[in-house]
């Protein structure tokens, strides 16, 4: 099964604290209105088995530890081994890399794997985003969009 749009952006996350990041990202990224992409909400990384076949790109946002400063963004493509020394957001019952893994070996894996990370630092059950995180996901946001020429809009206007 292919997808019109050939692009899944999926954010993983919870309500708790800073690891809604990969959400927030996603969610910013909708607020575009595009039809260029495909977009999803995921609880744990497990939950993108079965929505990620039939893309020709998955861009995945999440919130991780361990890559640098809170707040700042980093970007990999996968498979890369870095990815295993990062502490993916704490309410993961298998790891991102993990899965990445079984969903190539099960043939659903898009030719493509792009991962955002936002650097957190509390994932507190009621508490609401940090400022740094969330300047973190717009920059995310604006960077998957340059990267995959989605018009932005600003005050109700689009910018290319």
């Amino acid at each position: 099964m292919t997808h019109p749009s050939q692009v899944l952006i999926a954010g993983i996350g919870s309500p708790h604290g800073d690891d809604q990041v990969g959400w927030e990202t996603v969610k910013q990224i909708q607020n575009m209105g595009s039809d260029l992409v495909s977009t999803h909400l995921a609880r744990t990384p497990d939950d993108l088995l079965d929505c990620m076949e039939g893309f020709r790109l998955l861009v995945i946002c999440d919130a991780c530890q361990g890559a640098g400063d809170v707040g700042s963004s980093h970007h990999w493509e996968w498979p890369c081994n870095q990815l295993e020394s990062i502490n993916w957001s704490g309410t993961h019952n298998v790891s991102l890399p993990a899965v990445l893994a079984l969903a190539e070996q099960l043939g659903r894996l898009p030719a493509a794997v792009h991962i955002w990370g936002v650097e957190v630092e509390q994932v507190l059950p009621g508490h609401p985003m940090s400022e740094r995180v969330l300047a973190g996901a717009a920059s995310v946001a604006q960077a998957i969009c340059k990267e995959l020429s989605i018009p932005m809009k600003t005050a109700g206007t689009q910018h290319a």
